[in-house]
């Protein structure tokens, strides 16, 4: 009888009061706009900031009125836009070599049956927990010409100039990249190929065509939207990476736009309108390959092999000869991709001088310290792992509300906040930080640490709202309608219902922003100062003086994120064992 006068007469149970609904909905509209406000700060403003900037003489404080000088310069100049081009062609190539390695490596890790998968995987993946600039400080030593360890070696064995390494050329730096970025296109191809219908494959066997056949005519054509996503994905990604190709372009082999970029910025002659007027070059092209990207997303649906139908997913058993081959191939691929450059970071930083051949490496615990016991590296190393997990949670935060605004609620414009959340991904993370740094310099942000946060916020957004995304589609909304009839709100909802429920990509996505704010340097080294440096700056500013220096700051980057790892790990396993108790 209580329970009804509480429910007020004649009103069902689960039903709300109208009063109630237009007090939701007006909280729903309210969250709506702060979030838009919030986007509009971090994605927006700097890009448009940036634009703005590119036509005017002072870009600080605007005394000297609009011109257009930096734009003609940029836009309508033979020799600019000849390296516009050259750079979209070298970023393409890379996304290309990169993902026809990746594709490789899918294939042998999801479509054969062989032992230790996990591992194999793992030397993969190995790559993406190195800085690419780190990988390029230790290239710089295994393989610069004529001084590099390696080149010394092969030339005491008679081994001709010609068929040497050289990191410091255009070769080198596609190789540094390419290993870089492989781990992204991996995770591209690898889902995509999980979905394939093996008896697609099957029927291509039974019908008499070989292994050549069925691989260039069933199933590449079912993974194309994937590969061509991942060319696009890593090609925008590349395009706007500048601190491998500061490093290993010291001779002059290629010098992209990126880097313009930066010596703009930071070079003796200073000159802000150029750096705003390439950084808008780099931003529509940027733009153009995330529609192309969108684009290809969609036309994916055209070659969806898992329906309502039934899937089938069977792995090949391959024969000795061929487990062999995949086993060494791997290996040599490990080898030479992420276990040499690792050693080369681990020699580096425990030798007191650049060590010119393996025979003079003098190895010490003591130097190592020496390097590391420093107030800038201790600073930095607070800082760092201040923003290692901040930038997380916020970046999640904002990627759950934008996610259930568009995806759950579907209020009025929601679904262009979703496509603004993932713009970040067109805007390379130099450029970002260039459009905050001029938008908030005279600003009491400017110069602070969360200046630095809310730049790897903006970048890494785009990855929170992707897996989040991922999560919330694989969930019926059945479940969270349950949740309300039996009265619970909104926000009870989703706290007690719809987090728990996709608590894999939320932990997959923490891991992912953790490791890409310890190594984050396009967005940090653009934003700042003296009394905020972070790791990864810490060990850019080394490179010009003291590669062993910075080597020592990179691999305590690589311990950072392994043991922040190993942390998050332990504690997502002793969350899930507490709910698993609570179950029984």
């Amino acid at each position: 009888m209580s329970v009804l006068q509480n429910m007020g007469p004649g009103r069902p149970a689960g039903e709300t009061a109208p009063g109630d609904l237009e007090s939701r909905d007006h909280q729903h509209h309210a969250l709506l706009v702060l979030t838009w406000l919030i986007l509009a700060a971090l994605v927006v403003g700097p890009a448009v900031y940036v634009v703005v900037c590119a036509v005017t003489n002072d870009p600080i404080t605007f005394a000297g009125g609009l011109s257009l000088t930096a734009v003609r310069d940029v836009f309508a100049t033979g020799s600019m836009l000849w390296l516009l081009v050259r750079s979209v062609l070298f970023a393409l190539l890379i996304g290309a070599v990169a993902t026809a390695v990746a594709t490789a490596l899918a294939w042998s890790t999801v479509r054969l049956e062989m032992r230790a998968e996990r591992l194999r995987e793992t030397l993969c993946m190995g790559t993406l927990f190195i800085s690419p600039f780190v990988t390029a400080v230790a290239w710089v030593w295994l393989a610069a010409p004529d001084t590099g360890v390696i080149n010394r070696f092969l030339d005491s064995i008679g081994v001709p100039a010609w068929f040497q390494p050289d990191s410091l050329s255009t070769g080198g730096m596609i190789f540094v990249m390419v290993v870089q970025y492989v781990p992204y296109a991996y995770l591209f191809v690898s889902a995509a190929m999980r979905r394939i219908d093996s008896r697609m494959l099957e029927a291509s066997h039974l019908c008499g065509r070989g292994p050549t056949y069925t691989t260039l005519r069933v199933m590449l054509p079912v993974l194309r939207a994937s590969l061509l996503s991942a060319v696009l994905f890593i090609g925008i990604l590349a395009v706007g990476e500048f601190s491998v190709p500061s490093i290993l372009g010291q001779q002059g082999s290629f010098t992209p736009l990126s880097v313009t970029v930066y010596n703009a910025l930071y070079s003796a002659s200073q000159n802000l309108p150029l750096a705003a007027a390439v950084s808008a070059e780099l931003m529509i092209v940027c733009m153009v390959g995330l529609y192309l990207y969108q684009r290809t997303l969609r036309n994916g649906e055209r070659f969806v092999s898992v329906s309502g139908r039934g899937h089938q997913s069977t792995r090949t058993q391959p024969s000795r000869l061929t487990a062999a081959v995949v086993w060494t191939l791997t290996g040599a691929y490990s080898l030479v991709t992420f276990l040499l450059p690792l050693a080369a970071i681990v020699v580096m930083s425990m030798s007191s001088f650049l060590p010119v051949s393996l025979g003079d490496v003098d190895m010490s615990f003591a130097t190592l310290w020496d390097a590391l016991d420093t107030a800038e590296v201790r600073t930095a190393t607070v800082n760092t792992v201040l923003l290692a997990i901040g930038v997380p949670v916020v970046s999640l935060a904002l990627g759950v509300v934008v996610v259930y605004l568009a995806d759950r609620l579907r209020l009025p414009t929601a679904r262009a906040l979703s496509y603004v959340a993932t713009a970040p991904m067109a805007v390379p993370g130099l450029v970002m930080g260039t459009g905050l740094l001029l938008l908030l310099i005279r600003t009491p942000l400017y110069a602070s640490l969360p200046l630095i946060g809310i730049g790897m916020v903006s970048v890494c957004l785009t990855h929170a709202v992707r897996l989040v995304s991922n999560g919330v589609h694989q969930l019926d909304q059945s479940l969270e309608e349950a949740s309300q009839v039996s009265g619970a709100s909104r926000l009870r909802t989703v706290w007690s219902v719809l987090l728990p429920l996709i608590r894999p990509s939320l932990y997959s996505a923490f891991v992912l922003i953790f490791v890409l704010a310890i190594r984050e340097l396009n967005v940090a080294v653009a934003l700042y100062s003296p009394h905020t440096q972070v790791l990864s700056v810490v060990a850019w500013n080394y490179s010009s003086s003291a590669l062993t220096k910075a080597a020592a700051v990179g691999l305590l980057q690589l311990v950072l994120m392994f043991a922040g790892m190993g942390v998050l790990r332990a504690l997502f396993r002793a969350d899930r064992a507490e709910r698993a108790d609570r179950r029984k």
